[in-house]
């Protein structure tokens, strides 16, 4: 796989979310590096921040490309923004209006996989009249879920329960802090690897592998991708989780990977570019936990798991972030641009 370039420059405009969480604060870093990223390349950008007050003006923004990253605490903003900008014919990097269903209800993806038959731990779904005692049919360890969270949120060491009376107790918590359904699935105890995807149709090309190392105190407390692990730079779970990219696997788990990260792109139409997070037990069974149709792309996040896959293929950020546009631009135009198409570029000029 090479990397794509524009011999012509193009407007892209970022949309986002400036929280106070901290993967709000990884948004506003991913933003920055995008921004000096396609700028090194002669594009233009322009950037918003949007709020409830001024959303509606923020998808007039220019960009022949338009990054939605507005992941607000609630995603109103976000399926507002992104609904938005497709009913305009707006060129939106990832997912569309189809999907963004899938990126705030984490039951719906665990269904999609179960009946695609993708491999996904065995769950039970928990609403606010479910009787918590059935669960049959699962084996503990569980892992416990809200299901309308993303980044890690909701998700901690208390989040695995060894018996039923830390399953209802945990689910008790969630319905208590957090909005919609509950998830709970067969936690695999093993490994994590991180699979990054790129391209559309056809043509989908998987990342080298990233494997989230699970060292240090670790050895005491369970190997989740916790929340703190994913963003909390205070805390012990963050430094003893580091990303390794590529990791050792063998032939037959390598084969295995991909296949079942490019069933699930393709299941869930994900476009230009997606990440599968995966558990290995120690048996080489490999099952899809999340789905992530808006990866991460910090390039100032030294434990990014999508860039460390980019720099394990030989690739700079800068080529990383002018092929997804270059692959989102072709996918909505039919080919890149044989000419500058902005005045404001001629008027630079």
């Amino acid at each position: 796989m090479s990397p794509l370039k524009f011999d012509y420059p193009i407007s892209v405009a970022i949309l986002y979310f400036a929280g106070d969480r901290e993967d709000d604060v990884d948004t506003l870093e991913a933003v920055k590096g995008i921004e000096e990223s396609l700028e090194r390349r002669g594009h233009m950008v322009r950037k918003m921040a949007v709020t409830k007050k001024n959303w509606r003006k923020a998808v007039q923004i220019p960009g022949q490309v338009v990054f939605n990253l507005v992941e607000d605490d609630k995603w109103d903003l976000y399926m507002k923004v992104g609904q938005r900008l497709e009913e305009m014919g707006r060129a939106q990097v990832g997912h569309d209006r189809k999907s963004f269903r899938y990126v705030v209800h984490k039951v719906m993806i665990k269904k999609r996989l179960q009946n695609e038959g993708i491999s996904t731990p065995d769950f039970r779904i928990f609403n606010r009249r479910s009787k918590i005692s059935q669960v049959r049919g699962l084996e503990f360890p569980l892992i416990v879920k809200p299901a309308r969270q993303h980044a890690g949120i909701g998700i901690s060491q208390d989040s695995v329960v060894i018996d039923q009376q830390e399953l209802e107790e945990r689910v008790k918590y969630l319905f208590a802090n957090f909005p919609g359904k509950v998830i709970a699935e067969e936690f695999i105890e093993g490994r994590e690897i991180h699979v990054t995807l790129m391209g559309n149709g056809r043509h989908v090309v998987a990342l080298p592998y990233c494997e989230i190392g699970f060292g240090g105190e670790f050895a005491n407390n369970w190997a989740v991708y916790t929340y703190d692990a994913k963003w909390n730079k205070g805390s012990w779970e963050y430094w003893d989780a580091r990303v390794k990219a590529p990791p050792k696997v063998s032939r037959k788990l390598d084969a295995k990977l991909e296949k079942i990260a490019v069933a699930a792109y393709k299941a869930f139409e994900c476009r230009d570019v997606a990440r599968m997070d995966i558990r290995v037990d120690d048996k080489e069974r490999a099952y899809v936990v999340d789905v992530n149709m808006n990866p991460s792309l910090n390039y100032y996040d030294e434990e990014d798991a999508t860039i460390a896959s980019v720099y394990a293929l030989g690739w700079s950020y800068d080529q990383f972030l002018e092929t997804i546009v270059a692959i989102t631009y072709k996918r909505k135009f039919g080919r890149l641009p044989d000419r500058i198409r902005e005045r404001q570029f001629l008027l630079a000029n």
